[in-house]
C-alpha cells in the first residue's frame, strides 16, 4: 500500500504511539484486502455503545485513546443505547460498564447523538462522500440512499478510522463494486417495505440488487434496507428511478443483468404472523423511529387505548422534536411506552414477554422469538384496529 507523507508519519509514530497503532491497523485492514492506497474520511459511525463484560478490550483500548489526549479527528457519531436503566437486571448485572463507556466516547469527542439513524440531523453526507461507518442499517443508507460510499466496518475498525480520519479504498468506495448485480423485479399489490427488506436480503446475500422502480419514501428505504442489511448483510441496493446512482437501468447495470428475480405479494405475506393477537408486546422503532415516523403512527392510536404494552423506540433528537407536538401526549395518554433505547438490546432479557411483534425485519432477524407483523396487523395486536 502506497501511503502519503502524513500518514507514513502517523504510522512511524509522529503522533504517538496509540495514533501509530491505530494507523498500523487501518493499514493492515487494507492489505487483507487489497486496498492500494489510504483516504480521507468525511465522518465516522461507531457501533460500539453497549456497556457489557465481553467489551472489555474494546473499552481498555478507548481508555488508552483517552489517556493520551487523542480525539476522532473527523465528525463522529454513534449507535443507539442499549436500555441499561430499564430494569434491575440491566443495571446492576448486563450493563454495568454502560457509564464508563460513555464517558470514555465523550472524552475522545464523539457526538452523543445515540442513533442508529445517525443520517437524520446529527451526521448527514453528501453524495461521494467517503466514510467510515458501523452500524448495518446506516450503511445501507449512507450507500443507498444518499449516495455516500462506506463499507460495513466493524467495531474498532470504526474507531481507527475515525481516529486517523483515513479508511482503505476498496470494496463500496470504488466504482466497480456499486454496479447493479441482479435485477428485483415486483408483483405485489400492498407494499410492505420491511418485509420486503428481509426477503431481499435472504435471496441477495451480501450482493447488491436493483429493485425496478417504486416510489417508496424515505420512511420505507430506511426500514427496508435495515431488514435487508440485517438479514443478508446487504450494504447497497438500488431502485430504478429513485436512489441516485440508479437513474436508469443502463446507467446501473453493465450490461442485461445476469440475474432475475421476482418478489411477489405471496412472499410478503408469507413473513406474517397469522394470529398478531396472541402477542404479549409490540414494539415499534428498529431503525429508531423518526418524528416524521411517530406522528404517522401515533395518529392511528389517538383517543385509545393499547391492550398490550406497546413501546416506540426514537431517535433520541426526534423524539424531542416529537414532544413538541400535541400527538406525544395522545400517545402517552393510549398507553404507548416511548424510549431511546435500542430495542435489541433492551429485549435482550424479555422478562416473561415471550410474543414480541413488530413491524421490523431488522428486529425480527436479530430478536430471538420476535415475531413479524404489517403495521396493521401490530395495530391490530395493540387493540386499535379491527
Amino acid at each position: 500500500m502506497k501511503l502519503e507523507g502524513e500518514q507514513e508519519g502517523m504510522l512511524k509514530g509522529g503522533n504517538g504511539p496509540i495514533m501509530a497503532k491505530a494507523m498500523e491497523t487501518v493499514v493492515k485492514y487494507g492489505e487483507a484486502f487489497g486496498a492500494k492506497r489510504l483516504v480521507p474520511i468525511k465522518s465516522g459511525h461507531l457501533a460500539g455503545t453497549f456497556g457489557i463484560g465481553p467489551y472489555g478490550a474494546y473499552i481498555h483500548i478507548l481508555r488508552r485513546i483517552a489517556s493520551e489526549g487523542l480525539r476522532v479527528r473527523v465528525p463522529t457519531t454513534v449507535n443507539p443505547r442499549p436500555g441499561y436503566d430499564l430494569n434491575f437486571i440491566n443495571r446492576h448485572i448486563v450493563f454495568t460498564k454502560q457509564e464508563a463507556l460513555e464517558g470514555l466516547l465523550s472524552a475522545i469527542g464523539v457526538t452523543p447523538n445515540y442513533s442508529c439513524v445517525c443520517y437524520e440531523k446529527a451526521n448527514v453526507p453528501s453524495f461521494g462522500d467517503r466514510l467510515a461507518w458501523a452500524e448495518s442499517s446506516a450503511v445501507q443508507f449512507a450507500n443507498s440512499v444518499l449516495g455516500a460510499r462506506t463499507n460495513r466496518n466493524s467495531i474498532l475498525m470504526d474507531v481507527c478510522c475515525s481516529l486517523t480520519g483515513f479508511t482503505p479504498e476498496f470494496g463500496y468506495l470504488l466504482d466497480e463494486h456499486r454496479r447493479g448485480q441482479m435485477l428485483v423485479r415486483l408483483n405485489i399489490r400492498k407494499m410492505d417495505a420491511p418485509a420486503l427488506g428481509y426477503l431481499l436480503g435472504k435471496k441477495v446475500v451480501d450482493k447488491v440488487p436493483v429493485i425496478e422502480h417504486y416510489p417508496f419514501s424515505r420512511i420505507e428505504l430506511k426500514n427496508m434496507g435495515g431488514s435487508m442489511a440485517a438479514s443478508g448483510g446487504v450494504a447497497l441496493f438500488h431502485v430504478e428511478g429513485l436512489t441516485p446512482e440508479a437513474p436508469d437501468m443502463k446507467t446501473v447495470f453493465d450490461g442485461p443483468p445476469k440475474v432475475t428475480i421476482t418478489v411477489t405479494q405471496e412472499d410478503l405475506d408469507s413473513l406474517r404472523l397469522r394470529k398478531p393477537q396472541i402477542a404479549d408486546m409490540v414494539v415499534f422503532g428498529c431503525p429508531q423511529m423518526t418524528c416524521t415516523e411517530a406522528l404517522a403512527v401515533a395518529e392511528k392510536f389517538v383517543g385509545k387505548k393499547v391492550k398490550v404494552p406497546t413501546w416506540f423506540c426514537m431517535v433520541p433528537d426526534e423524539l424531542t422534536e416529537f414532544k413538541k407536538h400535541d400527538q406525544f401526549s395522545k400517545t402517552l395518554d393510549a398507553g404507548i411506552t416511548i424510549f431511546e433505547y435500542c430495542p435489541l438490546a433492551a429485549f435482550s432479557l424479555r422478562l416473561g414477554k415471550k410474543h414480541i411483534l413488530t413491524p421490523s425485519g431488522k428486529l425480527l432477524y436479530y430478536l430471538k422469538g420476535a415475531e413479524y407483523g404489517t403495521e396493521d396487523d401490530c395495530l391490530k395486536a395493540c387493540g386499535v384496529m379491527q
